[in-house]
């Protein structure tokens, strides 16, 4: 029956291939140009009905508009200093914030200095946050718009020197990282292994090309599905990832069996194009029908985000099946016999023998020869790998291990560094109250006390101000009068010093002169005793002069005598000779007293000019001791006026302090007074303490109603308290109560990251322990927000992931029944399956939830370790489901076929085993290498996926090669019995097309 229609499907693409060609070329522009045009809409709106973050997103939705779209956090960081310190670093925030609230989409941003109360400026001052709340959500939030509040946000923070970044919406919508690498590499590598499975280039590019085709339309379509309902941003990767696999080995599937029908049939490459339609169809058909069913079974679960991924990836199934099974053989068709054109080198050796086994009959001979032990060697390998699902712990997508290069992670790390983890995802409580909010009994009286006490302050501050004026006058005059005074009695002071200080230098100048005038008349009076000595000594030397001229005559006499008697005595010689003695001893006298004479001359005439020289020193010495005298009697008369005059001033000084006294006095009085009013100060102090008191007491019950009055109400007070009291609650933000007074927010941060286990602990603790013992009559509470969600998303998975599981189960075990009109064979794909998605669980935490090997994979994770995804482990349990029935599918409808031929079926399951194991190995590696080449995209869960389904992928290969020969072996000839009313009942789909006669088919 499957066989005819599809038959006939393959004939007409074959005959109208170009009109097909055309078709689908058309529809892939078409629907480019008109996603182009209107947009490809995604959202990460996390709807869940009937959860308590639900209730809190539409309170919020209801009466907070638009609170539900969530704040975009613009997080300052400085390294050093203070954002908060008026400097031109505060002055570019206020100036961002300036420039934000003029935006046409930005509902409402917050100065972070404009209300300290608010907590948004860091305890150190390096840190400040500013929220952006949108008027938009999500959903249509384009990346023009965030670019914009992106781009005003941080370009005056950094043209500033500090560091900037966007979080919530805007980040996330700046932070999607592009696949697009990821898919060229895992398109590049899908080719290396086509290129070697059919050893042709041309028959390489025909699956990339089909894939290609059915992925635009299927993404297009997609894109075109989110203006109708709620699609997942990360749907339409998912949908790239799956779409992209399995429409290469659907392709692949086909054209290996119209290869084979060419060479090993001969058959003509129309007719065989047809036939493989018919044959291999029917599986891919089934395949991707039950891939599709396994996606769409995730609407079970009932939640939209889940169900929105299912949505999109059997979307890109489905486009995938119909470009394998249309335009896939109108290529083939326009290509006839030159699908094996462009061989490899190495693939041009000679062709095995017929009568040789080829390898993959020798591994399927292996495979099957002992069931058991195969058996045993595929629980060997598996059972390792489940083993750590026992661990296995649903978390939520955690921002702080995303790529550090996004401005998402850039501002959880400033707001974790600043604030703590916590900030980062708080839990919004919404609360209605009936009746609506109103202040407080006690905050009424206090208000009512403190406007009395501020009354009877200003009063007494009043009367208190006047006398303290009328002091304060009386005693600034007093003041300057005493000033005066004190200048004055200074002045008088510093001129009496001045005239005393003078009087002094004249008395000793006095003393000075005095002294010099006795010095002088002691010198006259030596000078005179010189005068006198010089004076005696000149009277001895005339005495000796006149001696010496004496003695000359008398000698000169008795040398005329002797001269005289020599010249009487000539011709005696004696006498002559004692003459002659005699005369010589008178010359010598002579000489001598001439000689005497001479000196004594000398010495009067010096002693002469020395006396006149003492006379005029004398002379001097008394004329100037006589001018010393009269000059000292000018000083001492000189200071003994200045002495007079420094008593006057003296009087005067005295006189002043005198009436300095009575200003003392006077100020004593002053000061008397002033103590008095002192006390009555401190009184009023006393009272304004009292009266300060109670505004502190009033402002802090203000502060923590968020400045509205109503918040003192004591039901909202007793819920802000107790959500307080939890160990890993770092704050409670003030309360938020709309117009009405019937609703209020309340913030919750915790101390720790929203994916830490702790905080999901901590909503449970609110929502089973906190808030019903603090919720009154007429109040509902709800806790939501992002964080809440994640945990409500997560709960809801644990609650309704075996209705996914056993839905998924039963509908492709029936699928399989129908399709092989076999209950075992459909036993033995459950058990594969089954078994391959656990150890796949396995492997995926072990290296995300327990940390082994992120490096590999380039995860930066700060904290060693990275939380599953909630809806990853779901949504690969249902695309592996499927994709494992591709491979199942393959091999049981080759053996099928073979049994359904009359071969026995032990030769049945080891010829379709040994036909299907290469063409299953090949689209098992080219699946390998698409999901694989995810892993290098830095979304975390994009990583998770692309290793849990690496892992799935290759475990079911190994399984259906491996497992399933063994298991079917064992079954034995039973594979094929069906009780008798599920025979009658059920069709005969006949995938392989063994019961069908093949028509001819025109050209």
């Amino acid at each position: 029956m499957l066989g005819r229609l599809l038959h006939g499907l393959g004939a007409f693409s074959v005959r109208f291939r170009w009109v097909v060609i055309l078709i689908w070329v058309v529809l892939a522009v078409a629907m480019t140009l008109v996603v182009g045009r209107v947009g490809a809409v995604t959202s990460n709106d996390l709807a869940l009905p009937g959860t308590d973050s639900q209730a809190a997103y539409d309170l919020l939705a209801e009466r907070f508009s638009p609170q539900e779209n969530g704040s975009s956090p613009i997080v300052f960081h400085v390294a050093s200093g203070s954002l908060a310190d008026g400097g031109p670093n505060q002055q570019a925030i206020t100036d961002t914030y300036d420039e934000l609230a003029g935006l046409p989409d930005v509902f409402s941003v917050t100065n972070p200095f404009a209300n300290e109360a608010a907590g948004l400026v860091s305890d150190d001052g390096r840190y400040a946050v500013m929220p952006v709340l949108l008027t938009i959500d999500s959903a249509n939030l384009d990346e023009a718009t965030a670019q914009e509040v992106y781009r005003i946000g941080t370009e005056r923070g950094r043209a500033a020197g500090m560091e900037v970044a966007v979080g919530g919406p805007v980040g996330a919508t700046l932070s999607v990282q592009g696949t697009e690498s990821s898919e060229v590499i895992g398109l590049i590598a899908a080719m290396v292994i086509l290129a070697f499975t059919f050893g042709s280039l041309v028959a390489m590019g025909l699956p990339i090309l089909t894939a290609v085709f059915g992925l635009t339309i299927g993404l297009a379509v997609v894109g075109l599905f989110g203006h109708v309902i709620s699609i997942a941003s990360i749907a339409p990767t998912l949908a790239t990832m799956i779409g992209l696999g399995v429409g290469i080995d659907y392709s692949l599937f086909l054209i290996s069996r119209h290869r084979q029908q060419m060479r090993r049939d001969g058959m003509d490459p129309r007719a065989s194009i047809a036939e493989a339609v018919a044959t291999s169809g029917g599986a891919i058909v089934f395949a991707g029908g039950t891939v599709m069913v396994a996606l769409l079974a995730l609407a079970v679960a009932g939640i939209p985000f889940v169900t929105s991924l299912g949505y999109a990836c059997a979307i890109a199934v489905l486009t995938a099946v119909l470009a394998a099974i249309t335009l896939l053989p109108a290529v083939l068709a326009v290509l006839g016999g030159a699908v094996d054109r462009v061989r490899l080198p190495s693939r041009r050796g000679p062709e095995r023998p017929p009568s040789e086994p080829s390898v993959w009959t020798r591994g399927a001979e292996i495979a099957t020869r002992h069931p058991r032990r195969s058996c045993l060697i595929a629980a060997a390998i598996l059972v390792p790998l489940m083993i750590p699902v026992a661990t296995l712990a649903l978390g939520q997508e955690d921002v702080g291990v995303t790529s550090p290069d996004t401005t998402e992670r850039q501002a959880f790390d400033l707001l974790s560094d600043g604030f703590g983890p916590g900030y980062n995802g708080p839990l919004v409580v919404a609360v209605t109250l009936d009746p609506p909010a109103h202040a407080s009994d006690a905050y009424q009286s206090q208000y009512d006390e403190a406007m009395a006490l501020k009354a009877d302050l200003e009063e007494q501050q009043a009367a208190l101000t006047a006398a303290a004026d009328e002091l304060t006058a009386e005693q600034e005059v007093l003041e300057a009068e005493a000033a005066e005074l004190a200048r004055q009695r200074d002045a008088l002071v510093r001129q009496a010093e001045e005239l005393a200080r003078r009087a002094a230098d004249l008395r000793r100048q006095e003393a000075r002169i005095r002294a010099e005038a006795g010095a002088l008349a002691r010198q006259a009076e030596r000078l005179r005793g010189r005068a006198a000595l010089l004076q005696a000594a000149s009277a001895r030397l005339t005495a000796r002069a006149s001696t010496l001229t004496a003695e000359i005559a008398s000698l000169q006499a008795e040398e005329a005598e002797l001269r005289a008697a020599i010249a009487s005595a000539a011709g005696n010689p004696l006498a002559e000779a004692a003459l002659q003695r005699a005369l010589s001893r008178v010359d010598a006298l002579l000489a001598a007293a001439t000689a005497a004479l001479a000196v004594a001359e000398r010495e009067l005439a010096a002693n002469a000019r020395r006396a006149a020289v003492l006379t005029r020193q004398t002379q001097t010495a008394v004329a100037r001791a006589a001018q010393v005298t009269a000059q000292a009697a000018t000083v001492q008369a000189a200071a003994a006026t200045l002495e007079r005059q420094e008593a006057a001033l003296r009087r005067q000084v005295a006189a002043l302090e005198r009436e300095a006294a009575s200003l003392n006095a006077r100020g004593a009085a002053l000061q008397a007074q002033a103590d008095e009013l002192e006390a009555q100060k401190q009184a009023a102090e006393a009272e304004q303490d009292q009266a300060l008191a109670l505004q502190d007491e009033l402002t802090a019950e203000m502060t923590k109603a968020g400045g509205d009055e109503r918040g003192t109400d004591p039901r909202i007070v007793r819920l802000q308290d107790a959500l307080a009291a939890p160990a890993n609650v770092e704050r409670v933000v003030q309360p938020t109560i709309n117009d009405a007074g019937d609703a209020v927010i309340l913030s919750v941060i915790a101390g720790t990251r929203p994916a830490d286990p702790a905080t999901a602990a901590l909503v449970e603790e609110l929502r089973d322990a906190v808030i019903p013992p603090a919720t009154g009559p007429g109040m509902t509470v709800s806790v939501g927000g992002t964080t809440a969600g994640n945990v409500d998303l997560a709960a809801l998975i644990t609650k309704r992931l075996p209705f996914v599981i056993l839905a998924v189960v039963i509908i492709s075990f029936l699928l399989l029944v129908v399709a092989f009109r076999s209950i075992l064979v459909a036993v033995q794909a459950a058990i594969t399956n089954i078994l391959s998605a656990v150890a796949s669980f396995g492997v995926l935490t072990l290296v995300f939830q327990d940390g082994y090997g992120l490096d590999l994979i380039g995860l930066d994770a700060p904290y060693g370790t990275v939380p599953i995804a909630s809806y990853v482990p779901l949504m690969m349990f249902a695309a592996l489901f499927g994709l494992s029935m591709d491979y199942e599918v393959f091999f049981v409808s080759h053996v099928q076929a073979l049994h359904a031929r009359g071969v026995p079926h032990a030769a049945a399951v080891r010829e379709g085993l040994a036909a299907s194991a290469k063409v299953i190995g090949a689209a098992a590696l080219i699946m390998m290498a698409v999901f694989g080449s995810f892993i290098l995209v830095d979304d975390p869960v994009i990583k998770q996926f692309g290793v849990g389904l690496t892992t799935a992928v290759a475990l079911a290969a190994l399984l259906v090669l491996f497992q399933a020969p063994a298991i079917l072996l064992l079954f034995g000839e039973r594979t094929w019995t069906l009780p008798r009313p599920l025979d009658r009942i059920l069709p005969d789909l006949d995938l392989e097309g063994a019961r069908r006669a093949a028509p001819a088919v025109d050209d």
